[in-house]
């Protein structure tokens, strides 16, 4: 009897045995799954984000903007984005050269969206952007790019 009963629980540890990786396998492809469509729909988000055309379509719905200055908001952000892609392109930079040069575009594309914006049209842009700002910097995983808190550099007493 101790014998059959041996040979029942060695048989049944095979089976659990056997079917464990197959479990696992499923459980670990479900994963997979949900991570692929997870990622899939962030990167869709992302593509939404940075197409120009649906970025400004937002922006002139949001400040009511006229098509004259839709068309210029157009002709500044292209260009901003030409200097952009074209800043990415040289080497041999360090990168704090790169850094100044990147703010100096966005500040020239401040001033001429300051002239082609009304005061309060502006405002409400800047609101919008210091918005984003704070919801970037309110994401998991950090503040700022790669997962770093800008440390304050402030004098302590």
């Amino acid at each position: 009897m101790k014998k059959h009963l041996l040979s029942f629980a060695l048989f049944l540890g095979l089976v659990a045995a056997a079917a464990e990786p197959s479990f696992a396998a499923r459980a670990i492809s479900g994963q997979e799954q949900r991570q692929d469509d997870h990622d899939k729909d962030h990167r869709k988000g992302q593509r939404a984000a940075h197409d120009p055309q649906k970025r400004l379509d937002a922006m002139a719905k949001e400040l009511d903007l006229s098509s004259k200055q839709k068309d210029k908001v157009a002709r500044i952000f292209q260009e901003q984005q030409q200097q952009m892609q074209a800043l990415r392109g040289q080497s041999g930079q360090d990168r704090s050269q790169h850094k100044a040069q990147a703010q100096s575009i966005r500040q020239s594309t401040d001033k001429k969206l300051k002239d082609v914006l009304s005061k309060k049209q502006y405002a409400q842009f800047e609101a919008k952007r210091q918005e984003r700002m704070r919801q970037m910097g309110n994401r998991p995983g950090g503040k700022q790019r790669g997962g770093f808190e800008r440390r304050d550099t402030g004098s302590r007493s």
